[in-house]
């Protein structure tokens, strides 16, 4: 297997820092200089990743250390997100498209799917042949592979008191192992969503006042009802859908920009919460005490946050 580390941070101008977890210190590894203009980075296998640009895929082999094959998509917005699933990329792009793109076969023309406009967020449901789309006034919509039509559409919110509509403003999505779906938006909320019950509203819903939310993890080894989401402000929350309140059951603190990613990881036998935010730092926090565990300061402005597979708690 070539990866080796712990954890790859990857960053807008399009370096790639492969991360080792050391005894109280990080360890970096230069994996890609900066070269190009990256929004997105995923896991292609345990050997590549998927870095994305605006118009195109790129696989990187990490043993190699290289680009080895690229793909374009040809579409009138910018891709927000990638995923492989069996012999294809699926691709989100923010003008509403969905392209699935072959793999190998590079003649064969890329199946189309319009998701609705100001698309966001593309996540691979995790045991099944589907997948999530939403964005800007976009609600969380699930849709069949193969059938290539919409299975479940999110409802709006109840309006407030003042009958006024709430906003949708879809930024992440993640699944449990339940396939019961979490939505995070940028007005603060984070959803809880049933697909196979007859409610299109959430089962539940939890908050958190004058912040928004750009990035949120499940834990679907570890919990079917707890998340972690990061904020626009730099806070880090632990929620869990089981309890009353509709208030965290704790707060990361430390950060001073918005969190762009974060995860949990298994580090020196314990769960702790690993994130990377505006302000340039990586931050390790355990996530029984709350406690900010180490944190170091990253050179560039980083992007995304990719574990390594084993080191995962789902």
């Amino acid at each position: 297997m070539a990866w080796t580390y712990d954890a790859i941070i990857g960053f807008s101008n399009g370096m790639l820092k492969g991360v080792e977890l050391k005894k109280n210190k990080f360890k970096y590894l230069n994996l890609l200089d900066a070269s190009l203009a990256q929004n997105n980075l995923s896991i292609y296998d345990e050997n590549k990743v998927i870095i994305t640009t605006s118009k195109n895929m790129l696989l990187y082999d990490l043993q190699k250390k290289k680009m080895c094959k690229k793909y374009i998509i040809r579409e009138s917005g910018n891709i927000i997100g990638v995923f492989k699933k069996d012999n294809v990329l699926i691709a989100g792009v923010d003008n509403g498209m969905v392209v699935i793109k072959p793999i190998k076969q590079t003649k064969i023309a890329s199946e189309k799917i319009s998701t609705g406009s100001h698309l966001s967020c593309i996540r691979e449901v995790l045991t099944l042949d589907k997948f999530a789309t939403g964005g800007n006034e976009n609600p969380l919509k699930i849709w069949d592979l193969e059938t290539k039509k919409v299975e479940f559409t999110a409802k709006s919110p109840k309006p407030d008191m003042l009958q006024l509509k709430l906003p949708c403003y879809v930024s992440d999505i993640q699944f449990f192992n339940n396939n019961k779906a979490v939505v995070a938006h940028r007005h603060g909320v984070v959803d809880l969503h049933d697909p196979l019950s007859s409610q299109r509203r959430p089962v539940a819903s939890c908050k958190a006042e004058n912040t928004g939310f750009v990035s949120l993890r499940t834990m679907p080894d570890y919990s079917d009802y707890e998340v972690i989401v990061g904020s626009s402000k730099g806070c880090i929350y632990h929620y869990d859908f089981r309890g009353k309140s509709t208030l965290p059951v704790k707060t990361f603190r430390g950060s001073t920009g918005s969190v762009k990613s974060v995860s949990c990881i298994n580090y020196l036998n314990q769960m702790h919460v690993m994130s990377i935010s505006l302000d340039s730092h990586i931050r390790l926090h355990d996530l029984n005490s709350g406690k900010l565990t180490m944190q170091d300061y990253i050179v560039g402005k980083p992007l995304q946050l990719l574990i390594k597979p084993d080191k995962l708690y789902n």
